[in-house]
């Protein structure tokens, strides 16, 4: 079911793109709809045992001797929001990883575990298992480009790139502004132990659709189907706990990430944002922790730039990447 879904979101993102390529990238064509349905039918599901976890993935081998690309999901999604673009890459050739992050999706729900460089360590696991690598290409977007950054920054000789969706890093300057801003209210509601869960329970549909839009500029992108797929999800026995620990991670991440960022990545970063969320601070935010970075400020998007402007991300992410081939 769910890679019905996936193969109907992206042909339908053909459409969108080919009216929109211009504003991601002046060489970005998407591939056609038969092209796209081949690339889906590559996708494959697995599980897998990483750290003590049951780790959930979606993969798809690509071209032989192209770097893997590993999507990493945040809050408030699965390996979900990636159904635009995943099938895009893989059409394009490359070997694409996509998880449910620890706790969340069909990952099971550890009590403990969630700070970003352990959660990083899981995924550097999985990576070895899937036996993918050496190097890999990682792209994450909230809770998922905080474990990115953690991975990167723990291991940069093993990633070759690296691109942050929509999220400030835990301990990086203006860091403390953004955690005292009402725009980040729920990072201090969901760091309550029990009480965000409480409320929640019974009612993780009507949240995160109030969620998603608060969040988006773009909330169509938030379809009843997709709304109801998300719900489904958080509303599995654990899953809200577990998401919220994430952000009850928070004060162990500025620890680690401000002594992370003593030594900067040399690597590329790309950090791409949404025009009404991040989109206008992510690079100079990034630049506090690399030497080498570029940015996107994505117009007519908010927190959710995969899901709200796929075409946008997708281009920009093809021109970023080493070629597939």
């Amino acid at each position: 079911m769910f890679l019905s879904a996936l193969l109907a979101a992206s042909i339908a993102l053909t459409g969108v793109a080919s009216h929109a390529h211009a504003a991601a990238s002046n060489d970005y064509f998407p591939p056609g709809s038969s092209a796209i349905a081949t690339a889906t039918a590559k996708i494959q599901d697995g599980k897998i045992d990483v750290n003590g976890v049951r780790y959930h993935y979606l993969l798809a081998r690509g071209q032989p001797g192209s770097t893997p690309v590993v999507l990493l999901h945040g809050w408030g999604s699965t390996s979900y929001m990636w159904r635009y673009v995943m099938p895009q890459l893989v059409a394009r050739g490359y070997t694409v990883l996509a998880p449910d992050l620890r706790g969340l999706g069909d990952t099971s729900k550890p009590a403990t575990g969630y700070e970003k460089a352990n959660v990083a360590d899981d995924i550097r696991a999985l990576v070895a298992k899937l036996n993918l690598g050496p190097q890999i290409n990682l792209v994450g977007h909230d809770m998922g480009g905080m474990v990115a950054y953690a991975y990167a920054a723990q291991h940069p000789d093993e990633v070759r790139t690296l691109a942050i969706l929509d999220v400030p890093l835990p301990g990086i300057e203006p860091w403390d502004q953004i955690v005292q801003s009402p725009r980040t209210w729920h990072f201090r509601f969901y760091s309550v132990q029990d009480v965000p869960e409480m409320l929640i329970a019974g009612r993780e549909l009507e949240y995160l659709k109030w969620f998603h839009n608060s969040e988006a500029v773009n909330a169509r992108a938030f379809t009843n189907e997709v709304e109801e797929t998300y719900a489904r999800e958080y509303a599995m026995p654990g899953a809200l706990r577990a998401g919220f620990e994430y952000y009850r991670a928070f004060p162990d991440d500025v620890k680690v990430n401000q002594a992370f960022s003593k030594t900067k990545l040399t690597i590329p970063v790309l950090g791409i944002g949404g025009a009404g969320s991040f989109g206008t601070i992510i690079g100079d935010h990034l630049r506090h922790v690399a030497t080498n970075v570029e940015a996107l400020n994505v117009q007519g998007s908010g927190h959710w730039v995969a899901e709200e402007q796929p075409a946008a991300v997708t281009g920009t992410l093809l021109k970023f990447l080493p070629p597939a081939r």
